[in-house]
């Protein structure tokens, strides 16, 4: 169990890893130069078909504090929750076998705790890693954190959806934590459950995390409609799971999040008629019964977008739209780099 009082937290780094062998060097490597020694680091090996596990070993070899653990494969989300259950440590901290850390990573986070564990969760800034450019990433909303808000934010996106850049109190995973087996969004999800226990949050403004962009990987494959619909059935049955916190704002809640991850299919599909005119019909429908509410939480072009795709004959002008956006959000990255 955790120990509250203790002026150091003992943080357990949790790293998944599938066929990463020209990658993972580089991601050891920075775990082991943190400024902040008191922390365990387990490599869960999933499966890789590479030489992967070699590279773990040999870094296992040289730092005691690196543990290598070998299963079948199963998906990153299995494997962390393996590395959760040998986790030792007060907090827990993620990192992917791709990435990279800066070397006061965990100081950071760890500084920002504040005394006696006062913050359950402690967020940080990301870089893109891209081969041609780096650009940093900062998170929308900087300001502390209490009750829903962590989940409400993790609904609709107003802050990362990812569990990486982040330390979190081990008790948290303490809860029943459900799997649900999507190829994507699982780290979304993660974070919904745990915004159900009305988590402590604080940001910190610092650029800790390397997050390496590169082809092949899981987030940067195509959605289907099916996976909407599915992700939006796994969110339904953690609110309902969850009704006694989320009480009568359940509807809401959950119109917030499939409105949200809609709007995400809209913008990655490159095909014109790949959109689904009833699924988007129900979701326009729902979101005039809370229209002023929700006309806080999405764009201008968001709404243009929605609307748009109520009717199959605009399809190709979503496309232009979502297009456009994809297009510009990416020139942004690159005049801030």
């Amino acid at each position: 169990m955790e120990e509250r009082g203790k002026s150091k937290p003992a943080v357990s780094v949790i790293i998944p890893v599938y066929n990463l062998e020209n990658y993972l060097d580089t991601c050891l490597d920075s775990v082991g130069r943190q400024t902040y020694g008191d922390f365990e680091a387990i490599v869960v090996d999933d499966g890789s078909t590479d030489g992967s596990q070699a590279v773990a070993l040999r870094h296992a070899e040289r730092d005691a504090r690196i543990v290598v653990i070998s299963t079948v494969n199963q998906g990153a989300a299995r494997a962390r929750e393996t590395g959760i259950r040998h986790a030792k440590g007060d907090y827990i901290c993620f990192l992917d076998g791709d990435d990279v850390w800066d070397s006061r990573m965990l100081e950071k986070l760890v500084a920002a705790i504040g005394e006696n564990g006062g913050y359950d969760i402690v967020c940080c800034d990301y870089k893109r890693i891209c081969k041609t450019y780096e650009a940093p990433k900062r998170e929308m909303r900087t300001s502390d954190m209490q009750g829903l808000d962590f989940l409400v934010a993790s609904l609709y996106h107003a802050i990362s959806v990812t569990v990486w850049g982040r330390l979190y109190r081990r008790a948290l995973f303490e809860k029943e934590l459900r799997h649900y087996p999507l190829r994507l969004g699982e780290d979304s999800l993660l974070n919904i459950q745990i915004g159900c226990q009305q988590p402590r949050v604080r940001f910190v403004d610092y650029v800790g995390y390397g997050y390496v962009q590169r082809g092949g990987s899981a987030n940067r494959s195509p959605l289907d409609i099916g996976y909407c619909v599915k992700f939006s059935e796994a969110v339904h049955a953690e609110l309902v799971r969850h009704r006694d916190v989320v009480g009568d704002r359940l509807e809401f809640y959950l119109l917030l999040n499939k409105m949200r991850w809609y709007l995400v299919y809209l913008r990655k599909s490159h095909n014109p008629w790949a959109g689904d005119t009833e699924f988007a019909r129900g979701i326009n429908a729902e979101a005039e019964r809370y229209r002023a509410e929700l006309e806080g939480f999405f764009s201008r072009c968001d709404w243009l977008l929605l609307r748009m795709d109520r009717r199959r004959w605009m399809r190709p002008g979503v496309l232009a739209v979502s297009t456009l956006m994809r297009w510009g959000k990416s020139l942004k990255r690159r005049l801030a780099h």
